[in-house]
Parts: C-alpha cells; sequence; structure tokens
C-alpha cells in the first residue's frame, strides 16, 4: 500500500473529503492512505481496515473490508470487486447508505469474532483465581460481553424493540458457568441482546428459539407473561449460522418442554 499526497489527489478535494467523513465520522480515523483507486482507513479501538472509493460525487460508492467475518454479517445491497487484501466490498448508490455501511462495519468489527475475548484476556491478565479474584474476572467478562451484544445488535432487542440501555440484558444461550471456554462464554453469537422480561423469560427456560430464529414457548409459561411478551405477533430473530449451535444448546438443555 502507499500513501502520497499526490496518489490522494486523485480524488477531487470535496470528493476526497466526503470519503474521509464516512470514516471518521464511524471510527476510522487513522489514514487516509491510497492504492488502486481505494482510500484506507482504520480504527484505534475496532480490528481490521476498510477501503473506501467511489465513481464520482453524486455514486455509487463502494466499501472493502478485511475481515472475512464482518463481511458475512453485513447485510448489503450489492456486493463488488474488493482491495487487495480484503475480504469483501458492498456498493451503496447514496453517500447515507454509504455512512451506514461504515457505520455497520465497525459496529461488527468491535463484537466479531475474537474481539471481546481478545478485550477480555488484556483485562484480567495479572488477575489471580482467589474466589475475589474469579468475581472480578466474572464482572469484567461480562461487561464486555454485553457491550459486545450492544454494538451487535446495534443497541437494540430484536423482539421488542426496546432500545433503552438499562432496560436491556446480555443473555447467554450456553449460561456462563456451562460454557467450556473463555472463547465461548465471549462469543456474541451464544448471545441475545433482549429486554428484561424477554431476559428473564429466556434465562429461565420459558422461550427459546427454532434454527429459523422463530419463538418456541414453554407449557409453563402463563398466559399473561405470554400476552406481555407479545408472542401472538410474529416474532423471528435474525440469526446467523454461527448462532445455531449455541441455541441447540439451550433448546436442549435450558428449555422447559414440558
Amino acid at each position: 500500500m502507499t500513501t502520497t499526497e499526490g496518489r490522494l489527489a486523485a480524488y477531487p478535494f470535496v470528493l476526497l473529503s466526503e470519503l474521509r467523513d464516512a470514516a471518521n465520522e464511524h471510527g476510522y480515523r487513522i489514514g487516509p492512505e491510497e492504492a488502486g483507486g481505494w482510500v484506507f482507513f482504520r480504527s484505534a479501538s475496532a480490528p481490521g481496515e476498510i477501503g473506501l472509493a467511489a465513481a464520482s460525487g453524486s455514486g455509487p460508492f463502494f466499501l472493502s473490508l478485511m475481515l472475512p467475518g464482518v463481511a458475512r454479517a453485513l447485510d448489503a445491497q450489492s456486493a463488488a470487486p474488493w482491495a487487495k487484501g480484503h475480504a469483501a466490498a458492498f456498493m451503496f448508490a447514496t453517500r447515507d447508505e454509504l455512512h451506514a455501511g461504515v457505520q455497520a462495519v465497525y459496529r461488527l468489527s468491535v463484537s466479531l469474532p475474537n474481539f471481546p475475548l481478545e478485550k477480555y484476556e488484556r483485562a484480567v491478565a495479572g488477575i489471580g483465581e482467589t474466589e475475589g479474584e474469579r468475581a472480578q474476572k466474572f464482572r469484567i467478562g461480562q461487561n464486555i460481553f454485553r457491550d459486545a451484544l450492544m454494538e451487535y445488535w446495534n443497541g437494540t432487542c430484536p423482539l421488542s424493540g426496546i432500545s433503552s440501555p438499562a432496560l436491556l440484558k446480555a443473555s447467554h444461550m450456553i449460561p456462563w458457568s456451562d460454557c467450556t471456554t473463555d472463547a465461548q462464554r465471549l462469543d456474541v453469537h451464544n448471545g441475545l441482546l433482549l429486554s428484561a422480561l424477554w431476559d428473564a423469560a429466556f434465562d429461565a427456560g420459558l422461550v427459546t428459539f427454532d434454527d429459523d430464529g422463530l419463538v418456541l414457548t414453554s407449557p409453563q409459561l402463563g398466559i399473561a407473561a405470554h400476552q406481555a411478551l407479545g408472542i401472538g405477533k410474529t416474532l423471528r430473530l435474525a440469526l446467523r449460522d454461527e448462532h445455531r449451535p449455541y441455541l441447540a444448546y439451550h433448546r436442549n438443555h435450558v428449555w422447559m418442554q414440558s
């Protein structure tokens, strides 16, 4: 990758400023560096690199990204050729769509797939194994897991639409104590960001989800709770393949089927 002001000058100043704004406003403030028609940016708080490009000031706009896991999770209308060393690229018709795409890449980058685990390992380095220190590690891990889920689910319960942070809980599919590794405990695919009532029902095994994301209820879920959860409506989680093994555990070991 080369970095020269002369190469960057290939983009008109106004257009280069728009690409820089799209990156800077959503967490990518290291750069720009240019190569092969792409303008590259990095973040001090998220892994990976993004590349931005534009056919003209009115679009279309292009976003290239390095992390394969983020590429798989990103919903975009149109794929495009990507920068050398990257995993995928997407095309957007408008500036607003480009900004939303960059925001989504940052949000997913700080939650997929190993970033929360690496953050946890750094945070607990040097903490021992006394009872008090294990409790401290638990609190640190829970906070990191919640932060990652807040990013992954865009700060909103996917079932109730509630977005008030005080009313949102980080719900494990395989409970923390049943996980065999810290990687499982900190994997965002092992969790859901749920409003308090949904979290309580999920944690108690009164509700779960099938592989298509549809709600399954326990016979022990009362009528009033059923109505309060709004289960009569058509509710469906947007799931990735990575969620399904964790949900299978929840159905088999947590959900009260009878």
